[in-house]
């Protein structure tokens, strides 16, 4: 979901956003006074609307009957009423169209202030959270709370209070015109609302359970159709179907549970109402027998008890529609209101590398759940050094990379930029200070240009296509029918595997940052392009502070040195000849070779 930050308000950040459903709208609701006014007058008057007009039908049926010899006096005693009738019809006009441009203003911006400020909370989770949680179940959650929080407001501004506000003006009418009738109109109420309200939290909880269903649902949807050409690879067509119709089925099984007891409610509602017309009824029908309700009495009581029959109905289903809505947005912010896992100190600086030494300094580091992996892990990568890391799968190349891109915070220990510990710097600045190119590069689905871009917004077009000659992307590039205009697809799709490395590559050549780390980098190359990657890349890293991590220790002759990783331990330190007469770990790995590439440790 794009989002104009110039006119989407980001409301709150950081961990400030209440994770309590009723808090969490206020949030935004403050932010528009004058909406809130209006929509306050709108309930004032729409509760004002029911009795007035009953009580008008009360007044000219008893001036009817009072005056239906006299047509002068009936003209003189109808007048006032029928005046007052077409009055509040034409203020009906007058406050519904200012209700309806308020509600123009005010839905349209409180959806996008709610969608920019989950988007930039939601992006300030750490990596953990984003490896545990599916994408597209975190984006629906958004559009959840973006819906949920419209009819939410929607339904109390324009549902439950005015219906609740009405059912006083109404008892109050009652009660003035016949003190028994206003006092069984408001007990009656009362008992009815706080049934519903009591049995709306059971459907709250089946709502909650039926939106994680239902995100759950998402998520295999999105996890298939990411996954289709693993599907087709394997003929597993069946298998997969079975694990979404089982979501499918799950969601069903959710809803209908859902539907059965709001059908229960529903029928429950209805005997309330039933209760309620037969006090009216067999109260008028007593008090006109005894002379004590006049004809417009009768009609004031029995037309304005009918209308609040309707009008409590509806809110008793507006309430259970609150409840769903409600539960859908509870289920939302639980996901996506977590507090941060790593976070920015309020003392945070900006980070300046005017060197490039990375220091690790007694770091102890472990996974949740697991063992340690790091356990005082000391070392100096000095400023401008080419440092190769090597090492079986699990060794902790990738946590040794991630710890200084603080992807995750040590458990103990420091790691050091340039003497400055790396927690005490926004990790904003830290990041903007490393160039990174992933083995796997993930493309955003906009044009080339776009993503060669995202390594600095503020380069021009010239500089953009001289980091795609350096990384030699503009070779494929304009062989394409729209150049640089061309869309990727999403997570690059339309690009092979070399071609979305080259992009990445190109993005570290536009960014040139004073620290590079390259996670095997050409591995997705042919060798001729690998070739000249390789010297574009060697410039790149000239005056860098370079960490590349490969498997293809071919690609690491030229560093300076060689970190060789063991179970999160540095076996061995030293140049590529240097290792290679210890005749130790990492001769033994260079031996193992076949075609140049590492092999999985035996186990």
């Amino acid at each position: 979901m794009h989002v104009d930050l110039k006119k989407t308000q980001v409301v709150a950040i950081g961990s400030t956003i209440p994770k309590k459903l009723g808090a969490f709208i206020a949030l935004f609701l403050k932010r528009h006074p004058k909406s809130l006014i209006v929509f306050t007058l709108y309930v004032l008057f729409e509760a004002f609307i029911a009795p007035a007009n009953a009580y008008i039908l009360k007044l000219i049926v008893d001036g009817v009957i009072a005056t239906s010899n006299q047509l002068d006096l009936l003209i003189t005693t109808l007048m006032m009423p029928i005046m007052g009738f077409i009055g509040i019809q034409v203020a009906m006009n007058v406050v519904y169209s200012i209700y309806r441009y308020a509600h123009l203003q005010f839905y349209p911006k409180i959806k996008s202030d709610i969608a920019g400020t989950m988007h930039h909370y939601l992006t300030q989770h750490s990596y953990r959270y984003f490896s545990e949680h599916f994408s597209g179940s975190l984006s629906k959650k958004i559009f959840d709370l973006c819906s949920g929080a419209e009819s939410l407001v929607q339904i109390l501004t324009h549902s439950i209070l005015p219906k609740a506000v009405t059912v006083l003006f109404s008892s109050a009418l009652l009660y003035m015109v016949h003190p028994v009738f206003g006092i069984t109109l408001i007990v009656w109420a009362i008992l009815y609302v706080s049934c519903s309200y009591w049995m709306s939290d059971k459907s709250e909880t089946l709502s909650y359970a039926t939106s994680e269903a239902g995100t759950a649902m998402s998520g295999k949807l999105v996890d298939s159709i990411v996954n289709i050409m693993s599907i087709k690879l394997f003929a597993n067509y069946k298998d997969e179907e079975t694990v979404v119709f089982n979501s499918i089925n799950n969601l069903m099984a959710k809803d209908r549970a859902l539907q059965w007891y709001l059908l229960k409610i529903y029928s429950i509602q209805g005997l309330w109402i039933i209760v309620l017309l037969s006090l009216m009824l067999g109260g008028l029908i007593y008090g006109r027998l005894n002379q004590w309700v006049t004809v417009g009495d009768f009609a004031l009581i029995l037309t304005l008890s009918t209308a609040i029959v309707n009008n409590i109905y509806n809110m008793g289903e507006e309430i259970l529609r609150f409840a769903k809505e409600a539960g859908n947005c509870r289920q939302a912010l639980n996901i996506i209101v977590e507090p941060h896992e790593i976070q920015d100190t309020p003392q945070a600086t900006q980070l300046v590398v005017q060197k490039g030494e990375i220091a690790f300094t007694n770091v102890e580091f472990k996974y949740q759940g697991l063992e340690s992996l790091f356990e005082n892990k000391s070392v100096t990568i000095a400023p401008g050094q080419k440092v190769g890391l090597v090492g079986h799968s699990g060794s902790g190349k990738s946590t040794f990379v991630n710890l200084i891109l603080r992807l995750y915070d040590v458990n103990q220990g420091k790691i050091l930029i340039d003497g400055v510990d790396i927690q005490s710097v926004t990790q904003d600045s830290l990041r903007k200070n490393i160039g990174m190119i992933p083995q796997d590069p993930s493309l955003f689905h906009r044009s080339l240009l776009e993503n060669i871009k995202f390594g600095r917004l503020d380069a021009s077009h010239e500089e953009i296509i001289a980091a795609a000659k350096s990384a030699h992307a503009h070779e494929f590039i304009v062989t394409l029918s729209q150049g640089y205009d061309s869309l990727v697809g999403e997570r690059g799709v339309k690009l092979s595997g070399g071609q979305r490395q080259r992009i990445a590559i190109a993005r570290a050549f536009l960014k040139n940052a004073p620290i590079l780390i390259l996670d095997e980098a050409t591995s997705q190359l042919d060798s001729v392009t690998e070739q000249y990657i390789q010297e574009s890349l060697w410039q790149l890293m000239q005056n860098k502070t370079t960490i590349v991590v490969a498997h293809r220790l071919s690609t690491l002759l030229n560093m300076d040195r060689i970190l060789v990783f063991d179970k999160g331990k540095i076996v061995e330190d030293g140049s590529h000849q240097e290792l290679l007469n210890k005749e130790g770990f990492y001769a033994k790995l260079w031996k193992a070779q076949v075609g140049g590439f590492l092999l999985d440790d035996e186990q």
